[in-house]
Parts: structure tokens; C-alpha cells; sequence
């Protein structure tokens, strides 16, 4: 079956992921993490579900915190690589925004290549467990090893088409964050904070999809009407060097 080969960064596990063993290792464990959620899984459990012995789990991982953070980083480089290979055909500035908007809600065509496990079950973890591989005392450590970096590296190229869109947005990088955010918080809200979004009546990723449309589209009419009025009074940076920078490399 055809599908994108991707590599988180090396320093995540322990051994080579690709061997027979390490994807087995990496399927089970995904599907497993879903099951019981971060809390309650161990590398006890899932050397039962593969039918190894646990030692053989820590032989390919550190721990299970680096265990959900490949599956983060996985997620991401996946989403990144879809949307570069799907819509790169879509030549207007808005037409593809609008795609990567729906991508980031999970709308993904039946056909569209898997990873080494399936994008689902990756959005699925990201969703509930998620946060939890950055939110931690050691996230500054973490951070510098590069640790989130294809999750930045989306983010970045969701600012950059909110430029394409409008090259004097304001805050491209810390709207182009909360969208790709709130593409996932809101579904989780749907799901299980019903009264957080009134999403949660039909739990539909569609009306996710309109909802984070028509929120950007009035932010980049909103920005663009502001910084005319700036320029027009003279006040504030220039055209020149008025726009967002992306974010340095940490």
C-alpha cells in the first residue's frame, strides 16, 4: 500500500522504528495510547499487545513521553506533507487557504496516503493527548532539541498564506497558531465540553471547516482594513518593514 514514509527526529527513539519489530511497535502502540489515553498506558501493556517483554519496549523508547511525542511529531509532518502534495495545485491565495484550513479540520479525501500508522489515529491522539507533549517542565529542553519543530514548521506555513492572502496582515504567526489550534481544541470540545461551542450540536468537522473559514476570512478583511487606516495616517511601521517575520528557530 502506497504512503509517505516520514521521520521524526531520531533522537525520539532509541532504534531504528522501520525494523519489522519497531513498526509493530509503533502500530500497537498508537491504537493502545487511544485506548487507555497517556495516563493509564505503560510499556507493561504494550509489550503484551505486541508479544514481546517490556525491556524490549524500552530497547526502542525512553519512556512514553517520548513515545507521544513521536506521534506528535509524526502527525504534523504528515498533515504538513498532505497539504503541500494535495493542494499544491490550487493557484489562488484564497482557494488554497481555504484548502489547508480544511485539512487542519480533518477533512482528508478517502484516498489520501497514510503514514507509517493511520492519520486518524494520529488526529485522534493529537486531540486527546496532545498538549500534553510540550506542556511540561522540561518543554524549554524539549524546545531545543528541536522536539517540536514540525509542528512550528506548520504553523509557519499557515502564516505564510495568511500573507499570500494579505501581505500586511497583522499577527500572521499568532493567528495562524490559534487556527491550527482551534482546529483541534473545538473538535475535542464538540466531542466532550459540549457547552464550550455550539459545534457540539451536529459534530460536524464541516461546520468546524466554515466556522475557521469565515473566522479568517473577517480577520484578514479586519487587518487589511487597519493597516490601510495606519498607512493613511502616517502612524505606525512601514510597508516595508511593517509585516510579520517568521519566528526564529526555537
Amino acid at each position: 500500500m502506497a504512503r509517505y514514509h516520514l521521520e521524526p527526529e531520531s533522537s525520539l527513539s532509541l532504534r531504528d522504528t522501520n525494523s519489522p519489530l519497531g513498526q509493530q511497535i509503533v502500530q500497537e502502540g498508537l491504537g493502545l495510547m487511544n485506548e487507555l489515553g497517556l495516563e493509564a498506558f505503560n510499556f507493561r501493556k504494550l509489550a503484551e499487545r505486541v508479544g514481546c517483554t517490556e525491556a524490549t519496549i524500552y530497547h526502542y523508547f525512553k519512556n512514553k513521553q517520548r513515545l507521544l511525542q513521536y506521534y506528535f511529531q509524526l502527525y504534523w509532518l504528515w498533515l504538513d506533507t498532505h497539504i503541500d502534495v494535495t493542494l499544491r495545485s490550487n493557484t489562488g491565495a484564497r482557494e488554497h487557504m481555504h484548502g489547508t484550513i480544511r485539512a487542519l479540520a480533518g477533512l482528508w479525501p478517502e484516498d489520501a496516503l497514510a503514514a507509517q500508522v493511520p492519520p486518524a489515529a494520529l488526529r485522534e491522539l493529537v486531540i486527546n493527548e496532545g498538549s500534553k507533549s510540550f506542556q511540561h517542565k522540561n518543554v524549554d529542553s524539549d524546545n531545543a532539541k528541536q522536539l517540536f519543530k514540525p509542528y512550528k514548521d506548520l504553523c509557519a506555513r499557515v502564516a505564510d498564506e495568511l500573507r499570500s492572502c494579505a501581505p500586511q496582515v497583522n499577527h500572521a504567526s499568532s493567528f495562524a497558531t490559534t487556527l491550527v489550534e482551534m482546529a483541534h481544541s473545538l473538535e475535542f470540545a464538540m466531542h466532550h465540553l459540549p457547552a464550550l461551542t455550539e459545534l457540539s450540536v451536529h459534530k460536524d468537522r464541516e461546520e468546524l471547516a466554515r466556522f475557521l473559514i469565515a473566522l479568517t476570512e473577517r480577520y484578514l478583511q479586519d487587518t487589511g482594513r487597519t493597516s490601510k487606516n495606519t498607512l493613511s495616517s502616517g502612524t505606525g511601521p512601514s510597508p516595508k518593514g511593517g509585516r510579520d517575520r517568521r519566528p526564529s528557530a526555537q
